[in-house]
């Protein structure tokens, strides 16, 4: 009787997380509700906290159930595999393939995710050991090629993790978000080429922007602020409008909405940043002035620890951005890294196979990665980001030239 009960409880247990998985796909987290769920699972509402202590705990583990499942299926797909490049391999086009023959289920599991990174709560939750077990999958096929002198030694083997993990999130964004592409499998072999550039062993080898007195510049850096402090979701305008000192309908004579306000926030950044071009351009060499780009990305955004916060977790991980004008503008920027590989490939400094949309969605993902975990987990000093970036600098650089030894040259001349 208590092997049955305990039967009955699991599966119980295991039919609320996909009842839960299906209500919070269709409507997300803030306008879920333990009622929908209960309905959906079809038992009361009390029963739920039997299983769940509230609905953000239920929402990390529908995740970790996702997870779970598909760290499974892709241990199948792994079965047999025994060098490190092909299961790498295997494991990208695993990410590519699930886009395209399932794109609802991978939707959902990208929505979960969406959710639950931007949510502190989440990196202290037993749902995040789902992650970890399946990320850690990476970092160890990455170890076996280091381990067997098929991978680069002398690389952050955690960095590059995420900037693989950064490039095929980018990648999903193109898919379902933004609709840039409508299928990822095809971008498989230049996927592949970009990350064999950074770790095959070769042989021979900010500031702050919204500022002065003026209604609208206070607005922004309130909102800045409230928004930082309290999330997106549960930030009020009349509490951006105390912080502001102005009325709460001033506010509504600058932004139509709380959305609109949103995403106005990143307006001014942007355009600082494109006016900021010609300081990258006045650089005659393509290597520099990739360099000087990237550097310029991070040291813009992480200026202000508010801004960059308000940036990742309610802006980057929000899917109505994709839909906004504001993408436009953010995008635009990002493409001047195109047209500098542009240069330096007509210039035979480049590799001439490498796909400038990949790259950027490499160099993206990798950016948002590495910013998301400083913000959430607040753990890495100053010296250790710096560090973080001038690595992702080189492996970035690494992946595109042709001869190795006028990027070591380069380095070595700024060290």
């Amino acid at each position: 009787m208590i092997v049955k009960n305990k039967v009955l409880a699991a599966n119980r247990r295991k039919n609320l997380l996909k009842s839960a998985q299906e209500i919070f796909s269709q409507k997300g987290l803030v306008d879920s509700n333990i009622s929908d769920i209960a309905i959906k699972a079809g038992i009361s509402d009390s029963n739920i906290y039997h299983y769940f202590v509230n609905k953000e705990d239920l929402l990390f583990y529908a995740l970790a159930d996702k997870l779970d499942e598909v760290e499974k299926e892709l241990r199948l797909h792994l079965e047999g595999i025994r060098d490190p490049v092909s299961k790498l391999g295997k494991m990208i086009w695993y990410h590519l393939y699930i886009n395209d023959l399932s794109p609802h289920e991978t939707r959902v599991l990208k929505d979960f995710l969406f959710e639950c990174r931007s949510n502190k709560n989440f990196y202290s939750h037993e749902g995040y050991q789902a992650l970890r077990r399946y990320t850690k999958i990476m970092s160890d096929i990455l170890q076996q090629g280091v381990n067997q002198k098929i991978f680069r030694s002398d690389i952050n083997l955690i960095l590059v993790r995420n900037m693989i993990f950064g490039l095929l999130d980018e990648e999903s964004l193109s898919r379902f978000s933004s609709q840039e592409i409508d299928r990822t499998l095809p971008d498989f072999n230049g996927i592949i080429d970009l990350v064999l550039s950074i770790i095959s062993c070769e042989e021979g080898m900010g500031k702050e922007i919204v500022n002065g007195d003026n209604k609208e510049a206070r607005i922004l850096k309130s909102a800045v602020r409230v928004f930082s402090e309290k999330g997106y979701n549960a930030a009020t305008m009349a509490e951006i409008a105390s912080v502001a000192n102005v009325a709460e309908g001033t506010i509504y004579s600058y932004y139509e909405s709380k959305i609109d306000l949103l995403f106005s926030i990143p307006k001014r950044r942007f355009k600082w940043l494109c006016d900021s071009r010609d300081e990258v351009f006045q650089i005659n060499c393509p290597i520099k002035k990739l360099r000087r780009f990237i550097r310029l990305l991070f040291t813009t955004f992480m200026g202000n620890r508010d801004f960059l916060r308000v940036f990742l977790l309610d802006i980057k991980l929000n899917k109505k951005f994709y839909v906004s004008p504001v993408y436009k503008d953010y995008i635009d920027y990002v493409s001047i890294i195109e047209t500098i590989l542009e240069d330096g490939k007509e210039r035979g400094i480049f590799k001439t196979n490498i796909n400038n949309r990949l790259f950027r969605n490499l160099f993206l993902g990798a950016f948002t990665h590495l910013a998301t975990r400083w913000v959430i987990l607040d753990k890495t000093n100053p010296i250790d980001m710096m560090q973080n970036i001038e690595d992702l600098v080189s492996l970035l650089c690494w992946s595109v030239v042709i001869d190795k030894a006028d990027l070591q040259e380069i380095e070595e001349s700024i060290g």
